[in-house]
């Protein structure tokens, strides 16, 4: 009921603006603008809305982008803008994205550590993980059109665990996993990655370095899937 009443209240006071500064006839030209700048408004906070829930937090950027591009691109192929609309519509629709900018809470972590680290890249921006202490139990790494992953466990004790599980996911991008030395990798599942290189250790038929020994307690097994892009795993000193 707090946000109902904090979105009234702005559009009351947003209102009452319009009416004081303009009269009834700027009163009914901004109902007029609402119609048209509200539903769209509506669709684009949808939009944005099933972004946050299917994109991990801070991977927002690239699919922004390219949404941004393709709205442009559309805009200009249909002849949709036009300045005088445009400065017409713009206070309103900077109000209502105040609106929606006062009413948004960002998502909020469960507080548990389930021992699964995530990692994703679509496009932009490019992460580059460098983590010590305990390393997780599983890292899930997934890299999207042009978009790139970069995780350093070099410094990192294995996971209180037999294994440590790395499912990797390309589509034409880049991730790069650098490992210690004496760690024993060993491939999963890495039928499904047509087009994709591999490199470093992921570039031997069984990527297994050094050899696995009875009672091996640091193995890392990499499952890749895929279609075009680079994965590449390393070896620090």
């Amino acid at each position: 009921m707090s946000r109902i009443r904090v979105a009234l209240g702005l559009g009351a006071v947003s209102m009452g603006t319009a009416w004081a500064i303009g009269g009834v006839a700027g009163l009914r030209e901004v109902v007029a603008v609402l119609s048209v700048a509200v539903p769209v408004l509506l669709v684009l906070a949808g939009v944005v809305l099933m972004l946050r829930a299917a994109v991990p937090r801070g991977q927002l950027g690239g699919p922004l982008a390219l949404m941004t591009v393709g709205i442009a691109v559309l805009a200009l192929r249909f002849d949709m803008p036009h300045l005088p609309d445009l400065s017409r519509q713009a206070p309103v629709v900077l109000i209502l994205g105040g609106v929606f900018v006062a009413l948004f809470r960002g998502r909020s972590g469960t507080g548990i550590d389930t021992g699964v680290r995530c990692c994703t890249s679509l496009l932009y921006p490019h992460p580059k993980l460098k983590l010590e202490g305990r390393a997780p139990k599983k890292l899930v790494l997934r890299a999207l059109l042009f978009g790139a992953v970069y995780v350093d466990l070099t410094d990192c004790e294995f996971p209180r665990s037999t294994r440590l599980v790395v499912d990797v996911t390309v589509l034409w991008a880049r991730v790069e996993l650098k490992l210690p030395a004496d760690w024993t990798v060993l491939a999963g599942r890495v039928e499904l990655t047509p087009g994709v290189q591999c490199f470093g250790d992921l570039s031997q038929p069984v990527f297994a370095t050094p050899h696995p020994v009875r009672g091996e307690t640091t193995t890392v097994v990499v499952n890749v899937q895929g279609l075009g892009g680079v994965v590449s795993l390393t070896r620090g000193a």
